[in-house]
């Protein structure tokens, strides 16, 4: 009978948790993409580091605003070698890994991807996505 209660409860606690935190895992019934659609980027300000970081030689700072339009999307990609720090400004980011689950974040939410992340980016709202995303790249 313990059994039988605990799983319940713990599901139950498992989701408030999440949906306090403001992200929220919806189910996305899509292949991923290759191609990206409707989505804009344009380039803030990049700054060479290797000066004061001697280690990080051939390695950028990047900052860049990126779009997407309602119903867009980016295309599939990892960030193994460009960690990345997030921050939207207006709309809804929906951020959805290869088995089609995807991340919802909102307006003045921020996050970080690394290494071990691969994903895509999707707008499912009604007005356009717009965020910040600052890279540490190499130089192309």
């Amino acid at each position: 009978m313990r059994k039988k209660i605990f799983l319940p409860i713990l599901s139950l606690i498992a989701g408030l948790c999440i949906g306090a935190s403001g992200y929220h895992v919806v189910s996305a019934q899509q292949a991923p993409p290759t191609k990206g659609k409707g989505q804009s980027s344009r380039t803030l300000v990049t700054h060479d580091v290797s000066p004061q970081m001697p280690e990080f030689q051939g390695y950028y700072l990047e900052m860049k605003l990126l779009t997407i339009e309602p119903g867009g999307n980016g295309r599939l990609h990892s960030h193994k070698d460009r960690p990345v720090v997030h921050y939207v400004l207006q709309g809804t980011f929906s951020s959805c890994d290869p088995d089609g689950k995807c991340t919802e974040l909102q307006e003045g939410q921020a996050w970080a991807e690394g290494k071990d992340i691969t994903h895509w980016p999707a707008n499912r709202g009604t007005k356009p996505l717009k965020w910040l995303a600052v890279e540490i790249r190499k130089k192309p």
